[in-house]
């Protein structure tokens, strides 16, 4: 399955990492820090599983049906621990990379202490909005717009790593999904693209938020993100 090997064995039923204001992408990493009981649990099942957890946001509280149960967006970002650290305490420091968007569609009771749900995996959609399928130039110079709109507004800023990266062959899809991680956008605007599976309007939105915002002041947070962080005790 090449690229979806360590997929293979997946069942559809995932375990959730409930988190307010944060969202994963796909193909990027997520530094994350473990201390409370119910996701130290999580962690040692996934750990001696299939090493997979799914990144999905907390609704505003105001949508919540209960007040012990945070309503959760319907997407998320199902990811996989490549690197982890476990501390003399019980936590835990890891590593995770998002790996493919996916849809939730029930959640499960499992007697775990973590929320569990069946999710369908979401797959990029290449096609362009009227149904056509976009050839291979076209996707070629929305690549290369994308990656200099964002250099330019990032431009003395720019990770070394993340730059070195678009050197690389990277499909539209992938770079959106980079780029979008990357930018200091809030969670909701994040939480579109995440939600949004088709590539060539992911990329186009993107472009039209570097093009509006290019000649405008960078604020601490619009820092693009280092690939990969560091651990973070966040």
């Amino acid at each position: 399955m090449g690229d979806d090997y360590d997929l293979k064995d997946f069942g559809n039923l995932s375990r959730l990492f409930p988190l307010p204001g944060v969202v994963l992408f796909p193909h990027a990493v997520l530094p994350l820090h473990i201390f409370e009981p119910r996701y130290r649990q999580m962690t040692e099942d996934a750990l001696a599983s299939d090493r997979l957890i799914t990144i999905v946001q907390i609704r505003p509280p105001g949508e919540w049906k209960s007040p012990d149960v945070p309503a959760l967006e319907e997407f998320g970002c199902l990811g996989r621990i490549f690197k982890h650290e476990r501390l003399a305490d019980g936590r835990f420091n890891f590593l995770l990379l998002g790996r493919k968007r996916v849809r939730l569609t029930r959640e499960v009771s499992t007697g775990k202490l973590y929320r569990m749900s069946e999710v369908r995996v979401v797959e990029d959609i290449l096609q362009d909005d009227e149904g056509d399928s976009l050839d291979a130039s076209d996707h070629a110079r929305l690549r290369s717009e994308l990656i200099e709109v964002f250099r330019e507004r990032f431009r003395g800023g720019l990770d070394p790593d993340l730059d070195a990266l678009f050197e690389t062959e990277l499909p539209l899809g992938v770079l959106t999904d980079i780029v979008a991680q990357a930018m200091g956008l809030p969670s909701s605007v994040k939480q579109g693209f995440l939600s949004e599976p088709r590539v060539v309007r992911r990329s186009i939105e993107l472009l039209g938020l570097l093009r509006e915002d290019r000649h405008g002041p960078r604020r601490p947070d619009d820092e693009p993100t280092a690939f990969p962080p560091p651990f973070s005790l966040n």
